[in-house]
């Protein structure tokens, strides 16, 4: 039976409440035998249905009589957890909350968790859970300073996803709206209070900074970082300004904008890399630290794959017993203890330890990154290494399966040191994403490469089995010497990839009256090598155009990414932190900041705040500010100038 029809008399105030009538309605609270409990169909009170239609007289007589109900909330799953207060801040009804609030609706401890408004696939929209977050994300000013000012709503309650309200401002997609309501919210409350609740984290570790770096929310990224911002002093329309780095830098956490930027695969997240002070930050780690790391890091791989390429041409091998070998194959490989016996081998010897030790240096280091981003981020993210990555990892593999190889003296060593070899010197295209001409062409192969070319030479290798595996038994029935190469089905399908290659044409039998052997070798030349082979090129075309548009971008990203790889692979005792810290300015001992010059627009001047105001603590070091503010100005030789 329908919650509605439990009784008879609980929908008759259900009908009281549609038809506007206070008089039956009191009528019938009055009355004994009439349940007040019974809900509708979306699991509503009466309460819930008066304000849904906007009732406020009805509204009172309710509240007269059944005091206790101003709490419930809605039961079902659509709707659940939402109270009275939650719908009249949703409709906007001032009058109602007031009446609402006065009565002792909840402000603290209601909770809407119904999946309309929960992120998901059923979601019409987020908006928190709790009143306060509600009256925000609606844009109602007055509802929201009387939350806060009068009532105390909690700026700290977060809901089951872990956001507060400042978390689901920032998931708002008004952003104008949203940045306006922030700066409300933060001047009805004291500083203590906003600082509290916007270091708070939630369920994903996002503080409402990093959540609108993680979101590529430009506007409110923005917004949060600037309203940080402290100008530091000003001639004309230009300024010196200096921000903090807390949560921006990554020198005290692992989870901070750099690294989200670095790592998120969503293009508008990508674009923070332009932003201030993320822009500025980056270019002087690159020019202090990074550059000079990245260029040793280069030359020490280089100088390693030397290595690595001169013992492998150099292994020990002598020649084959008379005898014994074939017209092909005149040399083999030494047993170990006679592998090491001269000068020059042991030379050699060195050379393959050093190599050895390089390849297991390799997988730990591999094996670490793996563990600490997760397989799907390791393998998918070109940023962070991407293809390369894995590679590497192979590449140390192949190291330890040739060094067993050569142990036991089997001649399948040559197979892993020559794939070693091809992957080792490939890899050395990782190094160019640290010169802007290259590193953008770097991206390009790996984007054709993994979006255009693997797709479809798995498409086309099907083909070529079907087609390979046609020809083999054409070819049965012939005579063996009208064969000629096509021996095997192996044989077969190499034929046919150099066939598509336009490299060869098959060697059919003159003499031959199988026409069916001709008929398909002008479907498979016409099939593979025009239409397929000239949309791999279409594709390729089209790939290279659409990451035209955003190689800079791309590019900038991966330089960041090398930055945070370096900064975490040097020692602690090696590594120098960027920025000025707190105390040379005068300001929070704790924290660390990075100057910027800023050319402002006339009209911006009016607009902008006063120098920052130093705490009577900083008033007695001001010799000390004084001291430090060429080094501040040094700073700009390596930060770029922005135009806001």
């Amino acid at each position: 039976m329908d919650e509605t029809q439990q009784t008879g008399d609980s929908y008759l105030l259900f009908q009281a409440v549609a038809s506007s009538d206070c008089l039956a309605m009191r009528t019938l609270l009055e009355r004994e035998d009439i349940d007040p409990s019974g809900r509708g169909s979306l699991g509503e009170t009466i309460l819930h249905s008066a304000i849904l239609h906007g009732q406020k007289e009805m509204v009172n007589v309710i509240l007269d009589y059944l005091p206790s109900i101003i709490n419930e909330h809605v039961v079902s799953d659509i709707c659940k957890g939402e109270t009275a207060l939650h719908i009249t801040i949703l409709k906007q009804d001032i009058d109602i909350v007031h009446l609402l609030l006065k009565n002792g609706a909840d402000v603290r401890n209601s909770r809407a968790t119904c999946t309309c408004f929960v992120p998901g696939i059923d979601s019409l929209c987020y908006f928190g859970e709790y009143p306060l977050s509600f009256a925000a994300c609606t844009a109602n000013e007055e509802i929201t300073k009387l939350l806060l000012v009068k009532y105390n709503a909690p700026l700290t309650a977060q809901d089951s996803l872990g956001n507060t309200v400042f978390h689901t401002l920032v998931l708002q997609q008004n952003k104008e709206m949203a940045c306006h309501m922030y700066n409300l919210i933060l001047d009805l409350v004291s500083l203590k209070d906003s600082q509290c609740a916007e270091h708070l984290e939630n369920n994903d570790g996002f503080t409402p900074l990093k959540l609108a770096a993680n979101e590529g929310n430009i506007e409110m990224f923005s917004y949060l970082v600037k309203r940080q911002k402290k100008v530091y002093w000003t001639i004309g329309t230009i300024s010196y300004s200096i921000y903090d780095l807390t949560n921006i830098d990554t020198w005290m956490t692992q989870r901070s904008v750099l690294d989200i930027i670095t790592s998120s695969q969503k293009p508008q997240v990508r674009k923070l890399v332009d932003v201030t002070p993320v822009k500025e930050l980056l270019s002087q780690k690159w020019k202090s630290f990074g550059y000079k790391s990245f260029l040793i890091w280069m030359l020490s791989y280089v100088a390693y794959m030397v290595i690595f390429t001169t013992v492998s041409l150099f292994r020990p091998l002598k020649p084959l017993p008379h005898g014994e070998g074939d017209n092909i194959t005149v040399m083999k490989l030494k047993d170990i203890c006679e592998s090491y016996e001269s000068t020059e081998d042991f030379v050699r010897l060195a050379g393959e330890i050093i190599t050895l030790f390089g390849a297991i240096f390799i997988l730990v280091s591999e094996i670490h990154l793996l563990i600490k981003l997760g397989p799907k981020k390791y393998i998918g993210n070109a940023s962070t290494g991407g293809p390369f990555s894995l590679l590497m990892g192979g590449y140390s593999l192949l190291i330890f399966s040739a060094a067993i190889l050569r142990v036991i003296g089997h001649e399948g060593e040559a197979i892993p040191l020559s794939l070693a070899l091809i992957i080792g010197w490939c890899n050395s295209i990782y190094f160019a994403r640290g010169f802007k001409m290259l590193g953008q062409f770097s991206i390009m192969i790996q984007k054709i490469i993994f979006a255009d070319l693997l797709c479809w030479f798995c498409l086309v290798f099907i083909i070529i089995i079907g087609f390979s595996s046609a020809f083999c038994i054409m070819y049965q029935t012939l005579e063996p010497q009208n064969k000629h190469f096509l021996n095997d089905f192996s044989m077969m399908l190499y034929s046919a990839i150099e066939m598509m290659m336009g490299l060869t044409d098959l060697q059919i039998p003159t003499d031959t009256s199988f026409p069916l052997l001709y008929i398909t070798y002008s479907v498979y030349m016409v099939f593979v090598y025009l239409l397929l082979l000239n949309m791999l090129i279409a594709m390729m075309d089209n790939t290279y155009w659409r990451i035209a548009q955003e190689r800079e971008e791309l590019w900038k990203i991966q330089v960041a990414a090398t930055i945070l790889l370096i900064e975490r692979r040097v020692p602690k005792f090696l590594k120098v932190r960027t920025g000025i810290p707190g105390s040379s300015l005068g300001l929070d001992d704790k924290k660390w900041y990075i100057g910027v010059e800023e050319i402002l627009n006339e009209n911006m001047t009016i607009k902008m705040k006063p120098p920052v105001t130093l705490c009577k603590k900083s008033m007695f070091c001001w010799d000390k500010i004084r001291k430090n503010i060429s080094l501040i100005i040094s700073m700009n030789d390596t930060s770029e100038i922005t135009v806001l």
